[in-house]
Parts: structure tokens; C-alpha cells; sequence
């Protein structure tokens, strides 16, 4: 029994140094982080991006951050302990799917490196540039928080899966219970504020499926059931006739001065509303030039400008995005270097994100080293040279054939190859012995040179 539980907790401890935790964020404001939850399953936000992700909030949220800071949690707590569908009293964190439903904004990051959780509240200050509050429920009310001075208060929640007097739920009830009680003195002295929760670490759940229904250990609390994404056609041009251009996104958002504003519905589906007309198209240079009435209060156009060159090498037609332009009225325009973009001529080009933002690989290259504008597009594709019909031809994917993880299994794996092959080598050149000595005959005399 001893070493059984020597070996588990070598595996929390194994689990903790390179695990992932849960970070939910929520805010009184409205627009602080853009609609880019669909982009994390599966994915593990790392340092850069997470303090990518937590800027916009830190510069124009509340002046008050409110940070939970719990020991130990894991995207499973949520899995096993959160409510299922139509039985939400089981939940045990009520308090925390209340405040995350009625938060204009929310973040939810079902995987982050624990390195980079753990680092949060060493962001905050350096961002904030103030020291954090310890605080309590009972202390909080003590407080006099108003919203023109900024306040770093932070709160830290036990966790205590291998405690003996406590069941793993019962502590993350008690948990959520910590929340709603803080959430609720800043609601009385009507403060508004940003909160975040994470921890330093990842926690191994025993899931205790006595009293969960039957057809499963219920829902996620991360897991939003939202319908499957509507495959909007694409945008094409002209507008009649036989199409020249196309262009689709899951999303397509830009952002100006913090402010997130999401073009997709006005670029793409049945209320599109965006105007192509001033775009043009010749074999070797074409533009889609998209025209919208109101962002942001004025008119805004998004420019992609591709063009199309034979090159003697490959014996094809190549085409490339040589920039993409965001222009207003009376401003100079934000102009990005695209030239990674590109793909042969009878292909289209899609990619996972196309952005200017170095969360998501900054493939767009701004012009001018403050640009006003930045851009995202999701599960972008574009083709804007040989174009049959509405659909797209064969799609030239940005990401490549040999990932690095790829070329460095490739090169051990040779390295290893040359090893043995070398050392095989080295044993058949071994030679033996042909002749041995007789002990019941004459001893051999090897001649020695004069």
C-alpha cells in the first residue's frame, strides 16, 4: 500500500511539473477579448499568448482585476463535478457558471501551459504595476474599491483532492462558495471589475461516479453547446456571371485602438452587406476590394491585392497575396506584407489563421511599425486566379508537409542509423584466430625480424 502510494504521488508530481490548468476570465465590459474561443480545442496557450489574450482587458477593462488563485485545478474538475444537462443542482460551481453567464465578456482557455498560469499573478503586476491584496470574504467589505483607482486583490482557494476529511467536491463547492460571496461585496458596492481564476497547477481527479446519472460523468463547464458553425457560402466576384475570386472565413475580425469588431456577418451568409463592386481581376493582378458602411462609426475598406507570376524553376503559374490594406476615410492606411501567402495559380490557399497578431504567427506584417489596425481571420481560404464555379480547386495548406518535429525525428533517426551502421560495420571486420596452440606438440614460434 506504501509503495502504491509512493508511485501516485510521483505521477501528481509528474503531472504537475508539465500539465495543463483551466483559466476563466470574465468582465462587467463588453468587447474586451475577441470571439476567439472555437480556436482552443485542443490547444495549449503558452506564455506569449496568454499575456496576447490578457492585454486588451488590462488596458481597457476595469480598474479592479480580481485574481482566484486556486492550488490545484484541472480541466476534469469541471468534466466530473460540473452539472449535467437538466440536473445543473448537482453542480458545484454555481456561483461560477452564473457570473461567467451573465459577464459581457468572457475568456475561456481549457488548456494553459502551467508554467505560464503560474506566472499570471507576476503579469498582473507588471502590468498593473502595483502589488497584489490578499484578500477575504470578510475582509473584502472592509475595502473601499471604486473604479478610478486600480486595485490588484488577489484570492486563493484551496484545493485538497487527497484530503481525508473533505471529498474533492466538497472543496471545490466550498470553492465556488468563496466566489459568489466576493463577487457578491463587489456587487453590493457596485465595483466594477475583471476577474480571472487559475492555479499553479493541475490536479489528478478521482472521479466518484456513485452518485453521477446514468450516459455519463456529465458536461464540461467549458464546453459551450453551441450548434455546429454554419458553412456560409463564399465571397465572390463579380457578382454575376462566372465567378473570378473567392474568399471565405470561419471569421474575419479586425481590431482598432482595443476594439474587436467581428466583419463576419457582414462580409459572408444571407445579411451580408459588404460591396465588392470596386474590385478587379485580370490574369496576372487581381484585387477583392471589400467596402463596409459602419466600423467603428465610419466606412472602412479591406483590400486584398494577389497577383500572379510564371516561374521557370516549379513550370507553373504561382499566385501571392502581396498585401492585404485596411483604409477609412481621410486616415492613412494600415498596409500588411503577406507574402507568405502563396500557393499555385489553379490552387486556392487556405491556412488556420491568417492574422497580424503574434499570438496566432503574425503572418501579416505590418508596413509601419505602429499600425492602427490588426486582423484575424480563422480557417481562412482564397483563390484568386483560375476559379471554376463557387467552389474552391485543391487547397495549398500554409502548413507545411515536414513539421520541425518532423525533421528533427527524421535527422535522430538517421544520426541513430549511422551509429549502428558503424558499429555493425565494426564487427564483421573482426577477424578470428587460424591457428591455436597444441599442448601435446610442438610450441608455435612466431619469427621475429631481424
Amino acid at each position: 500500500m506504501a509503495a502504491a502510494r509512493l508511485v501516485l504521488a510521483g505521477l501528481v508530481l509528474g503531472a504537475a511539473r508539465a500539465g495543463r490548468v483551466p483559466l476563466l476570465g470574465w468582465s462587467g465590459h463588453s468587447s474586451l477579448w475577441p470571439p476567439l474561443a472555437d480556436s482552443y480545442e485542443g490547444h495549449v496557450v503558452g506564455a506569449p499568448q496568454l499575456s496576447a489574450l490578457l492585454a486588451p482587458a488590462l488596458d481597457r477593462g476595469p480598474r479592479n482585476v480580481l485574481l482566484f488563485l486556486q492550488e490545484k485545478l484541472s480541466l476534469e474538475d469541471f468534466t466530473a463535478y460540473g452539472g449535467v444537462f437538466g440536473n445543473k443542482p448537482d453542480s458545484a460551481f454555481p456561483n461560477l457558471e452564473s457570473a461567467l453567464a451573465g459577464a459581457p465578456s468572457t475568456l475561456m482557455l481549457p488548456a494553459v501551459q502551467g508554467v505560464a498560469a503560474a506566472g499570471v499573478l507576476g503579469l498582473l503586476k507588471e502590468k498593473m504595476g502595483l502589488s497584489p491584496l490578499h484578500v477575504e470574504p470578510g475582509t473584502l467589505r472592509e475595502l473601499r474599491l471604486n473604479a478610478s483607482l486600480p486595485a490588484l486583490l488577489l484570492v486563493r482557494l484551496p484545493y485538497a483532492a487527497g484530503s481525508s476529511l473533505m471529498a474533492p467536491k466538497e472543496v471545490l463547492t466550498s470553492n465556488d462558495e468563496i466566489i459568489g460571496q466576493v463577487l457578491s461585496a463587489l456587487k453590493e458596492d457596485d465595483v466594477p471589475y475583471t476577474a480571472l481564476l487559475t492555479a499553479g497547477a493541475p490536479s489528478r481527479v478521482l472521479r466518484d461516479v456513485s452518485g453521477v446519472a446514468p450516459g455519463g460523468v456529465g458536461r464540461q463547464l467549458l464546453q459551450k453547446p453551441t450548434p455546429a458553425p454554419v458553412q456560409h457560402p463564399p465571397v465572390r466576384y463579380p457578382l454575376t456571371g462566372e465567378p473570378r475570386i473567392l474568399f471565405w472565413a470561419q471569421n474575419f475580425s479586425v481590431v482598432w485602438d482595443n476594439k474587436w469588431v467581428d466583419l463576419t456577418p457582414q462580409t459572408f451568409g444571407a445579411e451580408a452587406s459588404v460591396n465588392v463592386s470596386g474590385s478587379s481581376w485580370s490574369a496576372s493582378d487581381s484585387r477583392l476590394v471589400l467596402k463596409y458602411a459602419n466600423v467603428l462609426g465610419s466606412p472602412l475598406t479591406a483590400t486584398f491585392h494577389m497577383t500572379s507570376r510564371w516561374f521557370p524553376v516549379s513550370g507553373r503559374d504561382w499566385f501571392q497575396l502581396s498585401h492585404l490594406e485596411l483604409a477609412r476615410p481621410s486616415a492613412r492606411p494600415t498596409v500588411f506584407n503577406a507574402s507568405q501567402v502563396t500557393a499555385p495559380s489553379n490552387y486556392a490557399w487556405r491556412c488556420a489563421h491568417l492574422s497580424s497578431l503574434q499570438a496566432f504567427g503574425a503572418g501579416l506584417q505590418p508596413h509601419s511599425p505602429s499600425p492602427g489596425w490588426g486582423v484575424l481571420l480563422q480557417d481562412v481560404q482564397l483563390q484568386g486566379f483560375n476559379v471554376t464555379g463557387l467552389r474552391f480547386s485543391y487547397a495549398s495548406d500554409c502548413a507545411g508537409f515536414f513539421a520541425p518535429g518532423t525533421w528533427m525525428g527524421l535527422l535522430t533517426a538517421l544520426l541513430l542509423g549511422a551509429i549502428f551502421t558503424c558499429g555493425l560495420h565494426m564487427l564483421l571486420g573482426l577477424k578470428t584466430m587460424d591457428r591455436f596452440d597444441d599442448p601435446k606438440g610442438a610450441t608455435i614460434a612466431v619469427p621475429q625480424g631481424e
